[in-house]
C-alpha cells in the first residue's frame, strides 16, 4: 500500500504568522501535490488535501480530544482528576492566556481554515466538471463553516482568513478580529454553499454532507435565539432527511458498528487513526489514565435507579467502579486503539433544537413537550407531565449529550454561572486569545484576561 505522508503548514497564529517557510501540502508519493508552489492542480490532488483537511479536524487538539473534552470540562459535566495543569486551568475556569494547549486548539482550527481555503480557491479555479468538484468544494465550505463556528463560540469574534496561505510569513497581513456577527455571516454562507453544492449527493459516511450543513445552521439559529429560523432548519432535518433514532442510546456509541441511523456527521476513527478519547478516561485498571471523570453534579443529574428511573444514557455514559467507589466516563470504549467515532451532530440535537426554537415561540406543527419526550422514551425513562421549562431543555440537552462538547455552549447561551462555584463572572464564559496572538498580531484580548 503507497503511504501518503501529508505534512501542512502550521498556522501559528490568527493572522496566520507561520515560523516556517515550508509549503503548504507536501506529500510524501509519487503523485506530489505540491509541485506548482502549494496550488493544488487536479482533482486527484484535491481529493489528498481533503483527507488532509479532515486528518487536520482529526487532530488532538480538535475534535480528537480537547476541544470536545475542554468543553465539558469548563461547564459542570467533567472534573480534572489527573495531573495536567493545562487542563486543571479550564476545570478551574482561570485560563492563563500562556495556556500551551489553548494555543494548540487555536492553531489547530486554523491550520483546518488554510487547508479548507486552499481547496475552496484552487478547485474553484479548476476547468472540470462540476460532479467531479462540486463534492469537494461542499465539504471544504463545510469544514470551514464548522471551524468558524466552534472558534466563535470559545472566543466571541475572532479573525476571518478566507483565502489561502502558501509560502512566508513576511507575506501575510495581520487581520484584525472580526465581530462574533460578521463571523456568524461568514458561516452561514459558508453553510448555503457547502447546501447548494452537495444537496444532490447522498451522505458519504465520515465525509460532511447537504444535513450536516442544515444541522449546524440549526445549531447557530439556536444559539443566536433566532428561533423561528432554528425551528425551520431543524425540522426540514427531521422530517426530510434520511436519519432515524436508533432504538437504543448505545448503539449511537458503538465503534464496532459506527455510523448508526441517528449519525448526521461524526468524524471517522479506525485502530490505525484513533483517538485518545477512552485513554482519558478509563481507570488506570482498565488501560486508561482517568485525567478527567463525571461530576457528581451529572451523575446526580441523571437521578438514576434501576428500577424507578433507568435512564440508559446513564448506563452508556458513565460507569461506577466499585473498587474506587467513583465513577468513569464510558461515552467513548476503545481504550485500546482509540477508534470510537466522535459525533460532530446527531438526529437526537435536531429534536431538541426544534423544541427549545418552539418552547422559546417558533411557529409550526410540532409539540415541544413531545420532542422532548420522544428523546426522553428511546432513554427508556418516563414521559415528562408539562408545563415544559427552560431548565427541563436544557437538562435533557445536558443528559443526551453529556461528553459530545456541547454543554459549556448552553452554560454560554443562558449564564448559567450558578452551575458552577468557580464561574463568578460573565466574562469567563469565552476563553482568553492565546498570548502569542496578542503579541505578534496585536490582537485585542478578552475582557477579564
Amino acid at each position: 500500500m503507497k503511504t501518503h505522508k501529508i505534512l501542512y503548514l502550521l498556522l501559528t497564529s490568527a493572522v496566520i504568522f507561520f515560523a516556517s517557510c515550508k509549503d503548504l501540502l507536501e506529500v510524501d508519493t509519487t503523485n506530489t501535490i505540491n509541485s506548482d508552489n502549494g496550488v493544488i492542480t487536479s482533482i486527484d490532488r484535491a481529493n489528498v488535501a481533503l483527507i488532509g483537511m479532515y486528518s487536520g479536524m482529526q487532530g488532538a487538539n480538535y475534535l480528537g480530544t480537547y476541544s470536545v473534552i475542554w468543553n465539558d470540562l469548563a461547564a459542570d459535566n467533567l472534573e480534572h482528576t489527573g495531573t495536567q495543569t493545562v487542563n486543571a486551568d479550564i476545570f478551574h475556569n482561570e485560563i492563563l492566556t500562556s495556556n500551551s494547549r489553548l494555543l494548540g486548539i487555536w492553531q489547530q482550527m486554523y491550520y483546518v481554515i488554510n487547508i479548507a481555503n486552499t481547496i475552496i480557491a484552487d478547485v474553484e479555479a479548476m476547468d472540470v466538471d462540476a460532479d467531479k468538484k462540486n463534492p469537494i468544494l461542499g465539504e471544504a465550505y463545510f469544514a470551514r463553516a464548522y471551524t468558524y463556528h466552534c472558534l466563535n463560540k470559545y472566543w466571541n469574534g475572532v479573525p476571518l482568513q478566507l483565502i489561502p496561505v502558501r509560502k512566508l510569513a513576511s507575506e501575510i497581513n495581520a487581520l484584525p478580529r472580526s465581530t462574533k456577527n460578521q463571523v456568524d455571516q461568514q458561516i452561514f454562507s459558508d453553510l448555503d454553499n457547502a447546501i447548494s453544492l452537495l444537496e444532490d449527493y447522498d451522505p458519504v459516511n465520515g465525509h460532511a454532507n447537504v444535513w450536516a450543513a442544515k444541522a449546524i445552521k440549526a445549531r447557530i439559529h439556536l444559539y443566536r435565539g433566532e428561533w423561528q429560523a432554528a425551528y425551520d432548519a431543524a425540522n426540514d432535518v427531521i422530517e426530510n432527511g434520511p436519519f432515524k433514532l436508533t432504538d437504543k442510546y448505545s448503539q449511537v456509541f458503538d465503534y464496532r458498528v459506527p455510523y448508526s441511523s441517528e449519525s448526521i456527521f461524526e468524524l471517522d476513527f479506525d485502530d490505525q487513526d484513533g483517538n485518545s478519547y477512552a485513554f482519558w478516561f478509563f481507570e488506570r485498571a482498565f488501560g486508561g489514565r482517568r485525567e478527567f471523570a463525571p461530576t457528581e453534579s451529572l451523575v446526580n443529574a441523571y437521578a438514576y435507579d434501576a428500577v424507578t428511573n433507568p435512564d440508559k444514557r446513564f448506563e452508556n455514559n458513565v460507569y461506577y467502579y466499585a473498587d474506587e467507589d467513583r465513577y468513569m466516563v464510558t461515552k467513548y470504549n476503545d481504550v485500546s486503539t482509540g477508534s470510537d467515532n466522535v459525533t460532530v451532530t446527531r438526529l437526537a440535537e435536531m429534536y431538541l433544537i426544534r423544541a427549545e426554537a418552539k418552547f422559546n415561540g417558533a411557529l409550526g406543527t410540532a409539540v415541544a413537550l413531545d420532542d422532548v419526550n420522544f428523546i426522553r422514551d428511546r432513554a427508556e425513562i418516563d414521559p415528562l407531565a408539562g408545563p415544559l421549562t427552560i431548565d427541563d431543555i436544557l437538562r435533557e440537552r445536558r443528559l443526551e449529550f453529556a461528553f459530545e462538547g456541547l454543554r459549556f455552549d448552553d452554560f454560554q447561551r443562558y449564564q448559567l454561572l450558578s452551575e458552577k462555584p468557580s464561574l463568578t463572572n460573565v466574562n469567563q464564559l469565552l476563553w482568553p486569545i492565546p498570548q502569542l496572538e496578542v503579541d505578534v498580531a496585536g490582537l485585542q484580548q478578552n475582557l477579564g484576561y
